[in-house]
């Protein structure tokens, strides 16, 4: 099993430094103001990154986490204010997991404008399992059970490596926990997410399309000490 720090980048200290945040600040305001005239998404960071002399991971930082004001209301229309007493929950397996890990590696994650939390591992379909996946799932099923969840279903993606091995991992630490965990892989997990109610998720697209989604990465993250935080204040 691999002992590696998720998500860690050596020049996040200096990208995402006090001087650095200045810059990037004001490149959010300007692509917020950009998205709220109706620009694409895309053609705003990267005109706005083009101006601004962004590195790649400063760019990737700021797609992840600006949003139209328009975004915003209709995440925050179906985000829940608490979950359902015994309800059913469906977590989006690898986005959760890799979140957890990067915290737990103290590595830097990102709060976007919608209030949820993101990460820069940047895994493009390949995924391996290492030392801090197993109290990730476990800090994450915990969770759950504190909020009175009688059932998480976890959709991971099929194609994504080493995506059975983490199936696995979920199963047995749901049967430690003695948590009811049904881990379903499937061809697209956001596909299938994009269609249930209490969701748990950070993906953009995921929270927009969704019926209802519950922030748990607040109640994860939010408060956990010497977490490293990146925010970009408009």
């Amino acid at each position: 099993m691999k002992d590696v720090r998720r998500g860690y980048c050596d020049e996040d200290a200096v990208l995402f430094g006090r001087k650095a945040m200045v810059e990037l600040c004001e490149c959010a305001r300007d692509i917020t103001y950009l998205l709220n005239r109706g620009y694409p998404f895309k053609n705003a960071v990267t005109f706005t990154g083009n101006h601004y002399q962004l590195a790649k991971r400063q760019r990737d930082a700021l797609m992840r986490t600006c949003a139209s004001d328009e975004m915003v209301r209709i995440r925050k229309e179906k985000q829940l204010a608490c979950l359902p007493e015994g309800c059913t929950v469906h977590v989006d397996g690898f986005n959760a997991v890799v979140l957890m890990e990067t915290v737990l590696s103290g590595s830097m994650v990102l709060r976007g404008r919608d209030g949820c939390y993101r990460d820069l591992s940047g895994l493009a379909g390949t995924y391996a399992v290492i030392r801090k996946t197993a109290p990730a799932a476990e800090a994450i099923m915990r969770c759950l059970q504190e909020h009175g969840v009688s059932k998480a279903v976890f959709w991971l993606d099929a194609p994504v490596s080493n995506s059975g091995r983490l199936k696995t991992l979920l199963a047995e630490t749901a049967e430690k926990l003695r948590f009811a965990a049904d881990i379903q892989m499937v061809k697209d997990a956001d596909f299938e997410l994009k269609k249930r109610a209490n969701v748990i998720s950070g993906d953009s697209a995921v929270i927009t399309e969704c019926i209802s989604w519950y922030n748990l990465y607040e109640d994860l993250i939010g408060n956990r000490e010497n977490t490293w935080i990146t925010e970009f204040q408009l």
